[in-house]
């Protein structure tokens, strides 16, 4: 099966309309290898959740909780013990306890796991400490919500992270001028990196919809997709072969420079170099690149050693009378000089035998020692 114009002008054209994909950032978190441990954020919970501690935000994640538990609670901070880790009767670990004189909160943490602990062995627990003048409270804090037609939780009140961290948002106003830093950076993190694990897992409903909707002829376009890059892959192969096969390579002394020779033959994208690499000195390797994408073949250089700084080797190739411009992408990490001189690019149709000798004159044009 193959598409016709039409088809593909329809699915770019779908593409096209779909909003923007946001870049996630990447938190220090991730960059650290533990975005996905209970624990780690069990840790930073037991830090922030505890009033007194130096973070400077006082009893603001513990408000926000009582908050959305809808329970009114006078929150002592030198009055309360956060503690990690304390174990039921049959050897089962709750995840946190918030203790003081007026309360106590109880909080089973999950990242990604489902709601399969014994809520029942946690509550008995937690109701241990009960007494006429402390209620007990259970939170189970997700990333995800609970499906509470599944899961019998035995009073524990399920609460994701989204809604904790909205209600952080709504209240941390009033602590703009206590928050230390660099804890408020911390904690800002720990949101962000949350936030990227709702995120990594969805998508939007309309790109969803769109997939759903053309999956056939996408797969169709990427297999068509697949045989260009073969055939363009291909030709860039044969286009090195005519390279390599003179003077220049095969008797070191044609040539006053070393030069190296090999491919980017990249997978995500609709382009296959030849790339050529002419060192001139300790402090200039000129890589001259021969580009083939569907439009056509083309000539580009930069400096291998600073490829930002493009002056060395637009000095050397005006020396050479090679016309070049500046390119114009944005947010290139490479400047590269693109040729705009005579014969500055070829058809895609071109033989294999024409573009090599066309490459080659230009490779003997850069090695030319102007003696």
């Amino acid at each position: 099966m193959t598409l016709s114009l039409d088809q593909i002008t329809h699915l770019l054209n779908g593409l096209k309309s779909l909003p923007p994909l946001r870049k996630q950032e990447q938190t220090f978190m991730e960059i650290a290898g533990y975005p996905h441990f209970e624990n780690v954020c069990s840790n930073i919970l037991q830090f922030y959740l505890q009033p007194s501690n130096e973070h400077g935000f006082g009893s603001l994640l513990l408000d926000s909780l009582f908050t959305l538990i809808n329970e009114k609670v006078v929150i002592n901070g030198q009055n309360i013990d956060v503690r990690r880790e304390e174990s039921t009767s049959e050897g089962k670990r709750i995840d946190l306890i918030i203790e003081s004189d007026d309360f106590l909160l109880g909080i089973e943490n999950k990242i990604f796991a489902d709601a399969y602990n014994r809520f029942d062995k946690y509550a008995e627990h937690l109701n241990k400490y009960l007494r006429k003048d402390r209620q007990v409270y259970k939170v189970l804090l997700s990333v995800f919500p609970i499906d509470t037609s599944k899961a019998k939780l035995h009073g524990f009140k399920p609460i994701t992270y989204q809604l904790l961290f909205e209600q952080v948002i709504a209240n941390i106003g009033s602590y703009f001028l206590t928050g230390r830093e660099p804890h408020t950076i911390f904690l800002r993190d720990f949101i962000q990196t949350i936030q990227n694990l709702q995120e990594a897992t969805s998508m939007d409903e309309s790109r969803l919809l769109y997939f759903a909707d053309n999956h056939e002829s996408i797969s169709t376009l990427f297999a068509e997709v697949i045989e260009m890059q073969k055939d363009m892959r291909k030709k860039v192969k044969q286009l090195n072969e005519v390279v390599l096969s003179d003077a220049v390579f095969s008797d070191i002394d044609q040539s006053p420079y070393p030069i190296k020779s090999g491919f980017w033959l990249p997978s995500a994208y609709l382009v296959a170099v030849s790339w050529y690499t002419i060192v001139i000195s300790n402090s200039l390797s000129l890589q001259f690149d021969v580009v083939l994408t569907p439009k056509g073949w083309f000539f580009r250089f930069f400096d291998l050693r600073n490829k930002k700084n493009p002056k060395q080797v637009e000095n050397w190739v005006n020396d050479r009378r090679i016309k070049v411009e500046l390119n114009s992408e944005k947010n290139s990490p490479i400047n590269f000089l693109i040729y705009k001189g005579e014969n500055d690019s070829l058809p895609y149709s071109t033989s294999s035998e024409d573009s090599g000798r066309w490459a080659l004159d230009m490779l003997k044009r850069l090695t030319d020692s102007l003696d």
